[in-house]
Order: C-alpha cells, then structure tokens, then sequence
C-alpha cells in the first residue's frame, strides 16, 4: 500500500514576505510474511513567494508557475 498526499509545510515569515513551502507526502506499506515494512518520505514541490505587493509561485527548480494552477493542486493554499 502506498499513498502520497501534497500538502503546505510550515509558513515562514521574513519581514514583510512569507514563504509557504509545498511538500509531497508520501508512506508506504508492505509486509513479507510476518514482517511488516513502513516507510516515509517527505520532499519538497514548490514554493510560495507573498509579499504585500505580490504572490508568486515557483517549482523546486526555481521555474515560475501560475500561481492559480498550484492552488488547484492544493486547495488549502
């Protein structure tokens, strides 16, 4: 079993610009006779840049991304 979820990391707060880190979630389950295996991996997706004067949003590559598709991807932004 197997289940990722891409969720908002804790917001960081520098001066007047916010940073809002997206991360992938993942776990995994197997198991192997009585033994059981688990999993995790949490790495980062994107990034959020706010400012009073702006909100941008960035891949991990650092290539821009409309912000409007990352909040489709992630509602709770």
């Amino acid at each position: 079993m197997e289940k990722e979820k891409v969720i908002i990391g804790s917001p960081i707060a520098i001066a007047e610009t916010t940073l809002i880190p997206v991360v992938k979630s993942s776990l995994s389950c197997q198991s192997s006779g009585n033994i059981i295996f688990f999993s995790g991996v949490k790495q980062p997706v994107s990034i959020v840049v706010a400012s009073p004067s702006a909100k941008k949003a960035f891949e991990i590559t650092g290539k821009e991304i409309p912000i409007d598709q990352l909040i489709q991807e992630v509602p709770d932004l």
